[in-house]
């Protein structure tokens, strides 16, 4: 039988947009769509960078922003 290792936080400093979704789901159980995070980056209050495009994200702001959005709909 396959064991299914425990979820873990990315290694890497910095995720895209897709896997930011992911990960509050996954790592924190809040189900955030891909409009309330372009919102949140218009807005300032998720800090991101851009390259070659594409939004990216550092994981310490994430989680900080994550903890917050979390407080705020009454979570943990």
């Amino acid at each position: 039988m396959e064991t299914i290792p425990p979820l873990q936080k990315p290694k890497r400093k910095f995720i895209n947009l897709d896997s930011l979704v992911w990960y509050a789901m996954e790592i924190y159980d809040l189900p955030i769509s891909k409009i309330s995070i372009y919102r949140a980056v218009k807005s300032g209050s998720l800090p991101s960078t851009k390259k070659n495009g594409r939004l990216l994200f550092r994981i310490t702001d994430v989680e900080k922003w994550i903890e917050g959005t979390s407080e705020k709909m009454g979570g943990a």
